[in-house]
C-alpha cells in the first residue's frame, strides 16, 4: 500500500499492519505514534477501524521508512536511558553505546561535569537528572543542535548550562569530568544507508575519524581539574591510537578501555 492508495473497504489495525512492507515493529510504532496509544493497545484493539485521514498519514510515514529514513526522525523522538528525547535532522540519533558511556560516568559520581558536542543533549540531560546534586554544562558548535538540547532539558526538567562553542574554545570553567561523544566516523567506512539522513557535522571527522578527539585531548588540560576525568566514546578500531596519543601528550594516564569507551585521567 502506498501513500496515495485508497482502500476499497475500511482498514482495521490488523489488516493495515499485515499489508505493510516494513518491519512489523516499525509499522506498529508508526501506527501507535499516530493514534496516541502504545503497541499493547494496538494488539488489544486490532479490529479498530482507521479513518481515511489516519490511513493517509500512516502510509506517508511508511513511505519515508521504506526510503530508509530513520524511525527516530519519523516519530520525532528516541528513547535514551528510559526517557524520550526529541530528535530532529539537526542532531545525531542517540545510540545504545552512548548509554554505556553515561553508566560509566554515573559510577564515577563526580559533581561538576561538561558534555562536549552535546547534540540532542541526551548525555548532559541524563546526567543532570540521574545526579541531581551535580552541576552539568554542555557545549556544541551547532546552534540548531543546542536548540534541540535546550528543548529536551526543559521538557524533562533538567538543569543544564548550554554553551555554543567549538570544542572548548568558549568554555571558561574547570570540571571534574569532561565527557564527549564527538564525531568519530572516518570517511570511507561502510555505514548504514540511514546515516545519510543524519548531519555530517555530527558523524564524520578527518584523520581516520580521530581528528576531533585528538584536538579535544590537547585542549582539555585548561578545563579539567587535577585528577579529573576525560571520558570518550569512540570506535574500537580507534582505542589504541587515541589512548597512545593521550599518554604521549603527557597530561593523561589511561584508566579504562572498553568497547566504544576510553577513560583518561589527568595527571
Amino acid at each position: 500500500m502506498n501513500a496515495n492508495s485508497k482502500p476499497s473497504k475500511p482498514a482495521t489495525i490488523k489488516s493495515w499492519l499485515a499489508s505493510q512492507q516494513i518491519s512489523r515493529l516499525d509499522a506498529e510504532l508508526i501506527l501507535a505514534h499516530l493514534l496516541g496509544h502504545n503497541r499493547t493497545w494496538l494488539i488489544a484493539h486490532d479490529d479498530h477501524k482507521l479513518t481515511n485521514s489516519e490511513l493517509k498519514l500512516a502510509n506517508n510515514l511508511v513511505v519515508r521508512r521504506q526510503a530508509r529514513e530513520p524511525l527516530a526522525y519519523i516519530l520525532g523522538y528516541r528513547e535514551f536511558y528510559g526517557r524520550n528525547f526529541s530528535v530532529t535532522p539537526d542532531v545525531l540519533i542517540p545510540r545504545p553505546e552512548t548509554e554505556q558511556l553515561v553508566a560509566h560516568i554515573l559510577n564515577l559520581n563526580r559533581k561538576n561535569i561538561l558534555d562536549v558536542g552535546t547534540g540532542s543533549g541526551v548525555i548532559a540531560v541524563t546526567l543532570a537528572l540521574e545526579l541531581p546534586s551535580a552541576q552539568v554544562a554542555a557545549c556544541d558548535i551547532s546552534p540548531a543542535a543546542l536548540n534541540v538540547a535546550r528543548k529536551n532539558a526543559h521538557a524533562l526538567g533538567a538543569n543544564v548550562e548550554f554553551i555554543e562553542s567549538n570544542l572548548l574554545k568558549n568554555v571558561a570553567k574547570k570540571f571534574d569530568i569532561i565527557v564527549a561523544n564527538l564525531p568519530y566516523v572516518a570517511h570511507g567506512w561502510q555505514v548504514s544507508p540511514e546515516t545519510s539522513f543524519e548531519p555530517e557535522l555530527a558523524l564524520y571527522a578527518e584523520n581516520r575519524g580521530e581528528a576531533l578527539m585528538r584536538k579535544l585531548i590537547l585542549e582539555t588540560p585548561k578545563n579539567l581539574k587535577p585528577n579529573g576525568i576525560l571520558a570518550l566514546e569512540l570506535d574500537p578500531r580507534q582505542t589504541e591510537n587515541i589512548a597512545n596519543f593521550a599518554v604521549k601528550s603527557q597530561h593523561f594516564t589511561v584508566l579504562q578501555k572498553a568497547p566504544f569507551l576510553l577513560i583518561l585521567q589527568m595527571k
